[in-house]
Parts: C-alpha cells; structure tokens; sequence
C-alpha cells in the first residue's frame, strides 16, 4: 500500500514539472517578445504578367491521306474511248516511319502500254493533216475556179460580193477588135471581147538547111514587109528595113512544100511600125552592122500580133440566149477604143450569175468548215497526247507534303490496274502522316478549364527536343460527362510542324490565355476576397494596416494585376504576425516573416 502511493505521487510530480517547463518553453520572457504585430509588406511595381495554363499531352500526326499511283483521267486511245493502264512498281524509296520531305521520291513505277497509246495517237494525227492537205487544196483549187469566173484573182470569198456580179478589166494594153456585149442586153455568147496589142508582130519563117547552120535563136535580123497583091505577087509596103528578132528555130529539119529539100522553122517577133497586119508577108535578111546583108531564101508570114487576149464569160451550167438571165448591166468601152491594162470593160449581172457565185461561195466555205473541223479533231488528239505525257512525268510518285509514312502497300514487282473511274483505294501506294500540322489531345481539371479559349497561343516544349520551342494555338475544346458522373474537358491543340517533330513525342504545353505589359502589379498573396468583393492591405501614413478594395486584372501563380484601387510604390501587406497561433509569438531577433519594409 505503501509504496503504490508513492509511485502515484512521482507520476503526478513528473506530469507538473513537465507542464510548467512546457509553458515556460511556449511562452517566451518578455524582455524577448515584440509588444504588438509585425507586418510583411511588398511594394506595388510595374511589370509584365501571362495568365495560363500548363497541361501535357502527346502528340498526334496529322492525317495526310492516301498517296496513290497517278489516275489515267482523260487518257483515250484515237477514237477517244478510255484505255487501262498497268503500273509496274520498279523502286520504292522508303519505309514505314520513314520522315520525309515534299518532293521526296517514293515510288517509280513503269506503264509500258503509254507508248503504244502514243504512237496510235501519232498515226491518227498524220491522218488527219494528210485530210485537212486535200481540203486545203480542194479549197485552193475551187477559189482559183471562182476568181477565173470572175475574172480576177481571190484569196478569199470574203473578198466577193455575189450581188455585185462580174466586172471585167483589160488583161493587156491595146485595142478593142471584137465587143460582143451591149449595156442591158442578155449576154448571147460567153466571149465578151478581144483585145490585140498591135504593137508587136509574130512572124513565121523558114531557112534551108545551110542558111540554119549560120543562124541561132536572139539573133537579130532586117525584115522588109511585103503587101500581097490579089492577082499574084507582091510589093513593098513600107519604105526601108525593119529589125527583129529571131525567137524559136527548131533544130529538127523537116520537109520542104516542094517535097525535095528539107527545112527548119522558126518564129521572128519585131516590132510593128505601125500598119503591119496579119497575112502581110517580110522578105528576111542578116543584119550586117545595121544594113540588109544576104536574103533568106523564103519569105515570112506575119502570122498574128505577139500578144492578143480573149475576155470571156465562163459560167458552167448557164444557158446562153434570150433565156438567159445574164445581163451586161455597165458596159463602159467601145469596139475599135485603145484600152490600157486594167481597164474597166463591162459589169455582168443577174439572177443567173449572182445564184451561180453564191453557190462557188457555198461549197468553198463548205470544204473549209470540213477542214477547220478536221484541225479542231487534232486539236483534241493533241489535247489527248498531253494527258499521256502528263501522265508519263507522274511516274515518279513524290511527298506532297513534310510528313511520315505510315505504312507502305507494295513491294517492288508488283503490279497496279488504273482506269478513269479507278477509285483512290485501288490506286493505294501509302499513307502518310502530314508533319507540317500536328495535334495535342487532351483533357484539363474544371479549374484550369477557365485559362483555357478558342485560339489562344500555346507554346509547346517536347521531352525528347529539351531547349527547343514550338508554336501552337488552342483548335478547340469542349466538355462531356463520364459514367462516374464527372465532368470532362477536351481540348485539342494544333502545333505548327518542324524538324524533329514526330507523333507520340510526349509534351508539355503552356496556354496563354492572357497577357499585359508594363501594369500593376501585386503579390498573389497580398489579395483576399471578402463577400465577392478583392482586396489588400496597404500600410497608411501612420505605419498601420489598412483595407482597400481593388479591381484585379490577370493573375498567375505569383502575381496578380491590378487594374484600379491602388497606386504604383504603395506597400501592400503580404504576411502578418497576427496570422500566428494564440500560443506562437515571434522573438524582436526573429521573424517567421519572409520580409519586412517598415
């Protein structure tokens, strides 16, 4: 009994001294305790703040689609009907989760069948030019028909008017000796004039067999015209000798009138002094410096004058007489008148003439139509050879884009059926990954979701690229809810391409959903919240703390923005002694706050 007393009397001791030490601990001297609170203080200052949002998430390559051996679209044969191609893949260049650039190549393939298209294609073409050739001159040759009816040269029947009818010029300088059309009559016969320039004469003439071996064709010769007397015989015409000029002497001998020696003919042209006529005869000598020198043994006939032209009417079909309705309608020159070249003869008209040119006009134009639709055939042949060729220069299949081969359909050998209506999937070398856009899917708390708006930049860093920035943009985001009932948020960021980037790179992403410059700016833990309303503590001229409401901008983890309420250098309370439990006290040598600025 004895000693369970004492042992309760130690315990009770134990737990009282231990009190009273504690308290002692817990409650400093107060010589060595501050008689009233102590404030941390941070003055208002200007600066730059961004408010976002960091989230991770992996990176996804954008689908680029399928790249396909090239699709034989508007490639025909001749007669225009579509043809089957057969690739061959003779290289492939790459491997699935292979990078490649734009331009890369990554297929060859063959199409052997492209060169008989070509050549089919070829011969058509020739075809065609040898039809538009024989158009062309069926043309040519029925204009020229045209301009003889009309009696003057044509390029064109654009050039002819059918209702003016036919106007006839002179072909040559000299006179009229026939005219056999009168203004307002029915033309009778298709020979309208006869115009003989008389100031030349053709004279025929033939030399024995020694007199040809001292002449030769240019030389010139003295002729003296004869008139025939109607009795027999003749007599000079004309006083004196006139030159010429021997023309044609044919090296053939032939037999003479009298059947016992032979001769050669020849033609003399000289000019006519002015009465010479056909019929006249001309005794035929050397010319000896200017003088007669030995006579020819026969004697010249004037045969007719050098140049002399009909102008006649050549219209096939017409019938000519009182029935006729070919009229001269201008007859502007008379029988026996001297004319020069290009003279205005008559004008012929009429239903007759005017249905007959109209109807040349028609079949020219005809035959020309017939050609310009022969040349738009070949235009289109030509169109057809350029979608070979074009064809032909895809046969090297190229990235059309930065990205990644996904994968890859066939192997070197293998063969591919293409047509026009071939559909993508039967055309099918690869996929690819485009690199040059890809995305970030993933998901954010409902705190965070409030940084969080459509396009806002993101700067994006990736684990296995350390120092290395990359741009991207908020695409869009939305919400769901899961079975548990929560709340999900989706956001997808799309990241501007670059070397180096791959899908499945993990990342880390800042978003921005805000930023200013050079603005007020507070500590995060200088604000409170009262009753909705934000506010801080300032320290006033007497060095005590006092509550001022202020109206708050962005914030991040370490500041806020002020936007009113407080001005720059205010010192604004950030911590506070009378934050301290009832029991804790801090020593004048010692502070629990971070800093003070009193």
């Amino acid at each position: 009994m004895y000693k369970k007393v004492i042992s309760i009397a130690v315990v009770l001791a134990l737990v009282f001294g231990g009190g009273i030490l504690t308290a002692k601990l817990l409650a400093p001297d107060s010589s060595q305790v501050s008689t009233g609170p102590r404030y941390s203080t941070k003055a208002v200052e200007k600066g730059d703040i961004v408010q976002g949002v960091n989230i991770t998430g992996q990176l996804n390559g954008n689908w680029g689609g399928s790249i396909t051996a090239p699709k034989p679209e508007g490639v025909t044969d001749s007669n225009g009907s579509p043809v089957n191609v057969t690739y061959t893949v003779e290289e492939v260049f790459v491997s699935p989760n292979q990078m490649i650039k734009k331009g890369d190549n990554l297929v060859r393939l063959s199409a052997t069948n492209l060169g008989d298209i070509l050549d089919d294609l070829n011969d058509n073409i020739q075809k065609k030019q040898e039809e538009i050739q024989k158009k062309n001159e069926e043309t040519k040759k029925m204009t020229e028909d045209l301009g003889k009816y009309l009696n003057k040269n044509i390029t064109d029947v654009s050039q002819v008017n059918p209702y003016e009818g036919i106007v006839f010029n002179a072909p040559i300088r000299g006179r009229l000796t026939e005219l056999n059309v009168e203004e307002g009559e029915v033309i009778e016969k298709n020979t309208l004039a006869t115009i003989v320039d008389d100031s030349k004469v053709k004279i025929s003439f033939k030399v024995n067999t020694i007199e040809y071996s001292n002449l030769k064709e240019g030389q010139k010769v003295l002729l003296q015209y004869r008139r025939v007397l109607e009795g027999g015989g003749s007599q000079t015409a004309f006083d004196g000798f006139y030159s010429g000029v021997i023309k044609k002497l044919n090296s053939n001998q032939v037999p003479s009138t009298d059947g016992i020696t032979y001769v050669h003919n020849g033609t003399i042209e000289a000019d006519n002094p002015g009465l010479v006529q056909p019929e006249m005869i001309a005794a035929i000598y050397t010319d000896s410096n200017g003088f007669p020198g030995t006579v020819f043994a026969y004697n010249g006939t004037v045969d007719a004058f050098v140049n002399q032209k009909k102008v006649s009417l050549s219209l096939s079909g017409v019938s000519w007489g009182e029935d006729s309705n070919v009229v001269a309608t201008d007859v502007y020159v008379s029988e026996n008148e001297f004319v020069e070249e290009g003279d205005l003869l008559a004008r012929i008209a009429g239903s007759d003439v005017t249905k007959k040119i109209e109807g040349d006009i028609s079949a020219i134009k005809t035959k020309q139509e017939e050609a310009l639709k022969i040349n738009e055939e070949i235009g289109d042949i030509y169109k057809k050879i350029d979608k070979v060729s074009e064809l032909t220069s895809k046969l090297m299949v190229t990235a059309p884009a930065d990205g990644m081969v996904s994968y890859v359909n066939y192997d070197v050998g293998a063969t591919i059926q293409a047509s026009d209506s071939s559909d993508q999937w039967s055309l099918q070398l690869m996929d690819m990954y485009n690199t040059n856009e890809m995305y970030i899917y993933t998901r954010v708390s409902d705190l965070d979701v409030l940084y969080i708006r459509q396009d806002a930049p993101v700067d994006v860093t990736v684990d296995a690229l350390p120092g290395e920035k990359f741009e991207g943009t908020v695409m869009s985001f939305d919400q769901y809810t899961d079975r548990d009932g929560k709340t999900v948020y989706n956001v997808q960021i799309k990241v501007e391409g670059r070397e180096g980037l791959r899908p499945g790179m993990n990342t880390n992403c800042f978003v921005n959903s805000g930023e200013a410059f050079d603005t007020l700016l507070v500590p995060i833990e200088a604000v409170f919240e009262e009753d909705g309303v934000q506010k801080v503590e300032v320290m006033n001229e007497n060095n005590e703390p006092e509550v001022v409401e202020i109206e708050t901008g962005l914030m991040n983890d370490k500041f806020v923005e002020v936007l009113s309420g407080l001005e720059e250098g205010q010192q604004v309370v950030t911590g506070s002694t009378k934050d301290l439990m009832p029991s804790q006290s801090v020593p004048e040598n010692d502070s629990l706050l971070p800093s003070t600025n009193q």
